[in-house]
């Protein structure tokens, strides 16, 4: 459960088509009782005789609410229920943003303050009581428009295929073989102000998740089409259902997980890299809920509608059967996000199966200058279930005895295949358990290191380039990563795994898989590529180790990685590069974001707090995701490496015992920011700051830092009194602006006194103004307040006053 919902609540609240394979031995689509034959029924969205006219009918859909007068056209019943309507005529909706990002989201978006919007036009996909309210509510019609009616179902769901991804009738089918209650619902609504766009409600969150990538627990959202290389689909609001509210907790999207795949075998055919990549997988499938027929898959989301990359190059399932030869249905469709297995029988809780797939993609690789290949989506290109699922991998690839093949885990086998000349196999075993895999295929050289992990050696390779194609300092890139093997070995727990490789990659970003970096570097000493790499290289523990369980979780990884980076740097370089980089982040924060049409309003800081992810990311919001989840969660965790360390000495000891222990509790698995802040806590009650201000955990910081988006400036005015006795007192007020008026936190407070001597301590803002008094032994000649920028800030500054 997520023990932060009532907090955030109260902080937030303002009030193309293919037929599917149906693979020889399962049921035939004549059988009407089969999932097959289901499937293609809700697929032809047939309309009935059926119709009924409303008259001002208010149908509340959840947190939906929706008007209608017109016509209702119903779908002939399958299994003897409408699972569809059109709607003709006029109508409302109505959703009232629930939080105060989502407010803001629709007033960039739509220009209002909540999402209002007429139609006249509608179709609907429904299975939960739908249909029994709308007949209940209407009086029985002969309707004039069912041949227009019957046109908008058909045209339903090829459109939402190319434009989206999500398979309807599959969701519907999903449904429907499971009894899902509460049911699902979908609507596509047109011809009235706001144009084009649709509602879904998925209570199980399972085209939430996989399609729109929203998996923190919510269950409905509204959107619309936008097209376009970068910005397919806008969100306008995602929220929790009704439910959720009135208990005041939510479920993640996880917990609704129909199975866990525990172990792959693969062999992928590179042989012809530049054209064809096929795949034979077997997975073993362990069903986590008992009556398990239909499972929906994951595949080719991390392609797009933009040049036809979904439809045109992403990977096709040709054959799936079980392990004793039974065929296996298999339904894919032209632009789908993923496909489903359908098995010939129901499966009972945890009743293990293998399932092996055949699959081919033309054109899913990209090649660089011709022998260099990848992954054209590197996360994507396999079967997968849910979000970062984690399983063991063994990979044997074929390809040219001239090319090299790059993965995960350990190489254990490298050579010619038996009884070719050609060709080779490369063998690649993942022993531990972990949420993503990928390779490379090229003419790679490779470049070898060891590094030392509690008296073992550990072998670091770096796949690079011929100096005749690109020329690539490969001794510099290697020292790099051994030096990262050591340096957060250190900080953050030994190195987790047996091996590290990295291999060159043509982009302008850079990957961590776990053991395989993706590096688009050539090996220059600059304090960019020092930080590049020890982020790369610290994605190990942030994000392989160590997973994140939503997308409101991952400025654990991008966050904690670019911090690294900074820390890597101060050590690596010297401390001034690390504060360069600091002051970069601080930077970014105050740019205006992107937009569609050029730049917008306000600055990025503005647009979200770190708790919403990738949603911080849309097309009036442009730069505001990496700004924050990157930038401002690398400068959250460094807040808190101050506030463990001690004041006096800057001894931060505690700081890092925190980490090995958060990475300890969460070893192969995923974290949440609730169990980051619950290992946090725990040390922060018995740190010197946490001793001083009393404080028992970290529920203020997280509740400012992470779920709210203040940024605050601080201005300490001050004079000195004389002490009786000798000496003299520091008094002052030290001011808070831009922040909510409970806002508390300390700061660091340096005194630099003659002879060049120092002292160092804290204060502490707590609301718009807070006094200050210190007894000193003498006048300093200068009072600094934060003068390493530990805490975020706009602006700080100092004034003696008197």
């Amino acid at each position: 459960m997520r023990r932060f919902f009532a907090n955030l609540l109260s902080l937030f609240l303002s009030v193309l088509c293919v037929c599917p394979l149906a693979v020889p031995g399962t049921p035939s689509e004549g059988e009407g009782s089969s999932p097959l034959a289901l499937y293609e029924q809700l697929k032809q969205f047939q309309l009935g005789q059926e119709m009924v006219h409303v008259e001002s009918l208010s149908l509340p859909r959840d947190r939906i609410e929706l008007t209608f007068t017109g016509d209702f056209y119903f779908a002939a019943p399958v299994r003897g229920k409408a699972h569809g309507a059109v709607f003709l005529g006029n109508g409302r909706l109505r959703v009232e943003p629930w939080s105060v990002f989502e407010k803001e989201n629709v007033q960039r978006l739509l220009k209002a303050e909540m999402v209002e919007a007429t139609f006249t036009r509608a179709v609907l996909r429904f299975t939960d009581d739908t249909y029994q309210r709308l007949k209940a509510a209407g009086r029985t019609a002969g309707g004039s428009d069912r041949e227009r009616a019957q046109k908008l179902a058909a045209e339903l769901e090829e459109c939402l295929l190319r434009e989206t991804g999500l398979n309807l009738s599959a969701r519907l089918a999903v449904a429907v073989l499971n009894g899902d209650e509460p049911g699902f619902f979908f609507a596509e609504f047109d011809g009235g102000n706001r144009g084009r766009f649709s509602a879904l409600l998925d209570h199980q969150t399972r085209v939430l998740g996989s399609v729109f990538d929203v998996n923190g627990g919510e269950k409905g959202l509204l959107f619309q089409y936008r097209g376009g290389p970068i910005y397919g689909n806008d969100v306008w609001t995602a929220f929790y259902n009704c439910a959720d509210f009135q208990r005041g907790r939510v479920d993640y999207s996880d917990v609704f997980d129909l199975i866990a795949i525990p172990e792959y075998q693969m062999e992928v055919d590179l042989r012809d890299p530049g054209n064809w990549l096929r795949v034979t997988a077997e997975m073993e499938v362990l069903p986590l809920r008992g009556g398990l027929q239909w499972i929906p898959m994951n595949l080719n989301e991390g392609l797009g509608e933009y040049e036809d990359a979904r439809r045109k190059k992403g990977m096709r399932v040709v054959e799936a059967v079980l392990a004793d030869g039974s065929a296996v249905g298999v339904v894919q469709e032209e632009w789908e996000t993923g496909f489903s297995l359908v098995l010939p029988r129901a499966l009972g809780e945890r009743e293990s199966v293998r399932v092996k797939l055949r699959l081919e993609g033309k054109d899913t690789l990209t090649s660089w200058r011709y022998h260099f290949h990848y992954p054209r989506s590197t996360t994507t290109w396999y079967p997968r279930y849910g979000y970062l699922g984690r399983s063991r991998f063994d990979l044997t690839f074929r390809h040219s005895k001239n090319y090299r093949v790059i993965s995960v885990g350990e190489r254990v086998q490298e050579g010619p295949a038996e009884g070719e000349e050609k060709e080779w196999v490369t063998r690649w075993v993942m022993k531990e358990p972990v949420a993503l895999v990928t390779f490379s295929v090229g003419q790679f050289e490779r470049h070898l290191e060891n590094a030392e992990v509690g008296g073992e050696k550990v072998p670091v390779e770096f796949y690079s380039l011929p100096g005749s194609v690109l020329p690539v300092k490969e001794d510099f890139v290697l020292a790099e990563l051994v030096n990262g093997v050591h340096y957060f070995g250190a900080l953050y727990g030994d190195y987790p795994y047996g091996r590290l490789g990295a291999v060159f990659f043509p982009a302008s970003f850079g990957q961590g898989f776990p053991t395989l970096l993706l590096l688009p570097v050539q090996g220059y000493a600059r304090t960019r590529e020092f930080a590049f790499l020890a982020h790369e290289g610290a994605h190990q523990w942030w994000g392989n180790i160590v997973g994140w369980r939503s997308y409101r979780d991952q400025w654990l990884s991008e966050g904690f990685a670019d911090y690294s980076g900074v820390l890597y740097t101060a050590k690596r370089e010297k401390a001034q590069a690390a504060m360069e980089l600091v002051k970069a982040m601080r930077r970014s924060l105050e740019e205006p974001p992107r937009t569609d049409t050029g730049v917008g309003s306000g600055k990025l800081f503005e647009v979200g707090p770190l708790i919403l992810g990738h949603r911080l990311s849309s097309r009036a919001t442009g730069g505001a995701y990496n700004a924050l989840i990157y930038n401002k969660g690398a400068l959250v965790l460094r807040m808190l490496h101050f506030l463990f360390s001690n004041p006096a000495d800057g001894n931060d000891a505690a700081f890092y015992a925190m980490m090995k222990d958060f990475v300890s509790r969460h070893r192969n698995g995923w974290a949440t920011t609730e169990s980051f802040f619950q290992v946090a806590s725990e040390h922060f009650a018995r740190s010197p700051l946490g001793q001083k201000y009393g404080l028992r955990d970290l529920e203020w910081f997280q509740r400012q830092w992470v779920f709210q988006t203040g940024w605050p400036s601080y201005r300490l005015d001050y004079w000195f009194e004389p002490r009786p006795g000798g000496g003299v007192v520091l008094k002052g007020t030290l001011h808070q602006e831009g922040v909510p008026q409970n806002w508390f936190m300390p700061l660091p407070l340096v005194l630099e006194f003659s002879g060049n001597r120092v002292a160092r301590g804290t204060v502490h803002a707590l609301g718009p103004s807070t006094p200050v008094e210190i007894p000193l032994p003498e006048e300093p000649k200068a009072v600094q307040l934060d003068p390493q920028l530990w805490v975020l800030s706009q602006k700080v500054s100092e004034k003696k006053v008197r």
